[in-house]
């Protein structure tokens, strides 16, 4: 086979892949086609010497698709969650550089709007996702991020761990900063710590989907009600 390279595009968007999951199984990673992919039209061929859907405008022999395996062995991360990401922005139109994306016997293409199709190839495609690129020059070149490290990962137990740790903490000191004010010692608002958990909170777990994230939210906002009521019971109790 005549030599050939990756278009840019996809070599960035395997190496976001490689940061996201750094330990993830390779096995069915793949980019040039094999004997099969050769012998009909496919995005694994090379565009100069294989038989391709589209030419593009350069002399460049180039492979615009690959496969990344589906095991990315990051806890709380799935191949559907990056799909599913992926997806979203390119019905926004914030990514324009794939063409379509084949996985887990469903396809999405830009032709259709990105609406969820099945996929009745022969390969189910649910040991590696197949992502096809654009073959317009300026959008195969493009190297800016796909902003792969903003795919929602859920809470893992050590992080739940540590929220419940953390408001535990933050409870004892509005506490002792009821105490505090009661007795004259401090002027501040007890009930702004609270606001405090909640970004401590958000920058240990990032943006993540997760139903408890909510409940916790809704547990301090909670707390920090009866703390602004206490304050004000003991305030009146002082003056009276």
């Amino acid at each position: 086979m005549a030599s050939w390279i990756l278009v840019p595009c996809l070599v960035k968007l395997r190496s976001e892949f490689n940061a996201i999951a750094p330990n993830r199984d390779r096995s069915s990673d793949g980019s040039v086609g094999d004997s099969a992919h050769q012998s009909s039209q496919s995005d694994h061929n090379p565009d100069e010497t294989g038989n391709v859907p589209i030419r593009d405008a350069d002399r460049v022999n180039e492979v615009h698709a690959i496969d990344v395996d589906v095991d990315l062995r990051v806890p709380g991360l799935s191949m559907e969650k990056v799909v599913q990401f992926l997806l979203t922005r390119c019905r926004s139109g914030a990514e324009k550089r794939l063409r379509y994306i084949i996985f887990n016997r469903r396809i999405w293409s830009a032709s259709s709007g990105w609406r969820q199709e099945r996929y009745t190839g022969a390969n189910p495609h649910d040991h590696h996702a197949h992502f096809s690129s654009s073959y317009a020059s300026n959008l195969e070149a493009a190297t800016a991020s796909w902003h792969l490290e903003d795919v929602p990962v859920a809470l893992t137990a050590d992080d739940k761990k540590w929220i419940s740790a953390e408001i535990a903490k933050q409870v004892k000191a509005q506490i002792d900063d009821i105490w505090a004010f009661n007795v004259g010692r401090s002027t501040g608002t007890p009930s702004q710590r609270a606001d405090s958990v909640l970004v401590t909170a958000n920058v240990r777990a990032g943006s993540v989907a997760n139903d408890q994230l909510p409940k916790l939210r809704d547990a301090v906002e909670q707390l920090s009600q009866q703390v602004v009521e206490l304050t004000q019971q003991l305030t009146a109790g002082r003056s009276s």
